[in-house]
């Protein structure tokens, strides 16, 4: 989620809606995010007013944010309800308290783990539910003060921009393409191993305090991405060697050779959390 282009508020919401705008919290590529008061339930909420235009996309939607609301792991972002409808929709969650974690970086290793093995675990139980992202990044995840991590945007990207690849390609060429497998630039649906890609980058970046290829944009990025292999990206030295595997692993380049599930990716930060951490050349452990 990036910060809103502009402070304008909703024109109107419809006179039967319980909610108080209080202030603009970001935007992404369907909609905008607000701070509003639930004025029936006295709490503080997270309205995702949508843009105008996705009227058609209602019921696919509706089935996505039910989908949703049915996880249960704490690390999804608690979908209350969906109110309105056709131009006039808006997403009711919960208000997360916390920092993106874009703003965070770099994260000390044990932090950067803790937080990639949350996310996988989050991850796997949307899997086992048929369930993809498909838009993971650090913008899209928040750290709370007790080191908890929240997933944003769930389960709604993929259905509401069925033109994912080429909308990013041309509208956020600083975003979301530094995340997307090889396939996905290929023009691949969504799907778990796409999401299990963007688990290493975020990793990466979590320890470097910078993504992959830093210095490329737009679609200069896209063909880099495509053109080389994580085995070829350049890694800093405050990354040590076991953690340059695991990130290897889940980003390799033919999604058949990537870890194979959020589970396996579980289990290799487990293993990386628990086992002696080789000092990289030319530090000193801390």
């Amino acid at each position: 989620m990036s910060p809103l282009s502009s402070s304008v508020l909703p024109a109107a919401l419809p006179g039967d809606w319980p909610f108080e705008i209080r202030r603009p919290l970001g935007e992404g590529g369907y909609g905008q995010v607000f701070e509003a008061w639930d004025s029936t339930l006295q709490r503080r909420v997270a309205l995702k007013y949508l843009k105008a235009g996705i009227g058609a996309s209602a019921n696919h939607l509706l089935q996505e944010a039910r989908a949703a609301a049915s996880l249960r792991h704490p690390a999804f972002v608690q979908v209350y309800m969906v109110a309105g409808g056709g131009e006039g929709m808006a997403i009711v969650m919960e208000l997360v308290d916390g920092e993106p974690l874009n703003r965070l970086l770099p994260l000390p290793a044990a932090m950067a783990l803790d937080a990639a093995q949350q996310i996988a675990g989050a991850m796997q139980e949307a899997h086992d539910a048929h369930l993809v992202h498909g838009d993971l990044k650090p913008s899209n995840l928040m750290m709370e003060a007790s080191g908890r991590i929240r997933i944003l945007d769930f389960g709604l990207a993929r259905r509401l921009d069925p033109l994912a690849t080429q909308d990013t390609l041309s509208a956020q060429p600083q975003g979301t393409i530094a995340y997307l497998a090889p396939e996905r630039l290929l023009g691949g649906a969504p799907a778990p191993s796409g999401d299990i890609y963007a688990l290493g980058v975020i990793l990466y970046e979590m320890l470097a305090g910078l993504r992959p290829l830093a210095g490329l944009n737009g679609l200069a990025l896209a063909a880099a991405q495509l053109q080389a292999t994580s085995d070829q990206w350049h890694y800093p030295d405050q990354i040590a060697p076991e953690a340059v595997a695991l990130i290897r692993a889940l980003t390799a380049h033919d999604p058949r050779l990537r870890t194979p599930s959020m589970r396996d990716a579980s289990a290799a930060i487990g293993a990386l959390q628990h086992a002696p951490v080789a000092v990289p050349p030319g530090r000193e452990r801390g």
